[in-house]
């Protein structure tokens, strides 16, 4: 029985969203990480790694000045993101590692700006072959790293699609014995 569900599908079509929907049934502790859009008059400057085990899981925020643990962002009149691999190595690894007792653990979400995080990659690759069930979500796009965890043996991947993704998510979580009702 794979123990990894990750979710995929294209920007902004709910995968965090049904996410948070059940983490309020969850019977245990919730672990690991999301990734927060950082939001300025509307607009999204920039993304933070938030620990699940320090911090609630909120999937957006507002820009405050300046931002702690950014993963990616972008300089001013620049449209290119740029990465903060030191985030993804030390935040999102520590969170990984520190979530090991966690009766569920959250990657949300893998993309291709860890590409050089080579910490963090081995933390998630070690997480996804232990017994711990994952959840996760999983950009579409191709990566070496992003294959690596496609290729991994107990990962299933589901495209988004509202009833019935929703369905096995909860299916996945009822088997192990994760859900409170």
């Amino acid at each position: 029985m794979p123990n990894n569900f990750f979710l995929t599908g294209p920007p902004r079509r709910g995968k965090s969203s049904l996410i948070v929907d059940f983490i309020p049934e969850i019977k245990g502790p919730v672990g690991g990480f999301v990734v927060q859009r950082m939001l300025l008059s509307g607009k999204t400057v920039a993304f933070r790694l938030a620990d699940l085990r320090e911090e609630p899981y909120c999937l957006t925020k507002s820009f405050q000045g300046s931002i702690r643990d950014l993963v990616i962002y972008q300089k001013k009149n620049c449209s290119r993101w740029i990465p903060v691999l030191s985030t993804f190595n030390q935040k999102g690894t520590r969170a990984l590692q520190q979530a090991v007792n966690c009766s569920l653990l959250i990657m949300d979400e893998l993309g291709i700006f860890e590409e050089e995080a080579l910490l963090f990659q081995q933390a998630v690759l070690a997480r996804l072959r232990s017994t711990q069930p994952v959840l996760g979500v999983i950009k579409e796009k191709s990566s070496p790293f992003l294959d690596r965890v496609r290729a991994t043996p107990g990962v299933e991947i589901h495209r988004i699609e509202e009833r019935r993704t929703a369905s096995l998510l909860g299916n996945f979580l009822r088997e192990r014995g994760l859900l409170a009702r």
